[in-house]
């Protein structure tokens, strides 16, 4: 496979949490939109195991469906979404780090015809989404 058609990155985020309330604000997807600005609604076809798939509504109108592709409860999960021929993997990870705080990282994985293009694309905001749920957690504290 050409190396244009294999692309990842990283982020990484203190926040002041411990892993549970981390984890309890990912399987809570009716209020990702809360600290998410990119879902507008989220759909979830089960319990949030590997094999659930969500659907989710996007502001601009599109609609994106995934799949959990692996689940640790309070570490991480997995999501898997194709993009015309390019497939989108995006981990969500938590680590402890001291008593009060953990380590967020979200890595994103693509391969196909356009991996960088979406991979830049659909990461662009990662930051930004981090930020909000940190600070959603603080608030709920």
């Amino acid at each position: 496979m050409n190396e244009d058609n294999v692309w990842s990155k990283s982020f990484t985020l203190t926040v002041r949490s411990k892993p549970k309330a981390i984890w309890q604000a990912f399987v809570d997807t009716d209020n990702w939109k809360r600290w998410n600005p990119g879902v507008k609604s989220i759909t979830i076809e089960g319990p949030f195991h590997r094999g659930t798939w969500f659907t989710m509504a996007l502001p601009e109108g599109e609609v994106v469906r995934s799949q959990l592709t692996d689940v640790s409860e309070e570490k991480y999960f997995i999501d898997e979404t194709w993009v015309d021929e390019t497939r989108v993997n995006v981990e969500h990870r938590i680590e402890a780090s001291g008593s009060e705080q953990s380590i967020l990282i979200y890595a994103i994985s693509t391969q196909g015809p356009q991996a960088k293009a979406f991979g830049e694309g659909i990461s662009a905001d990662f930051p930004e989404v981090m930020a909000g749920l940190a600070k959603s957690l603080a608030q709920t504290g």
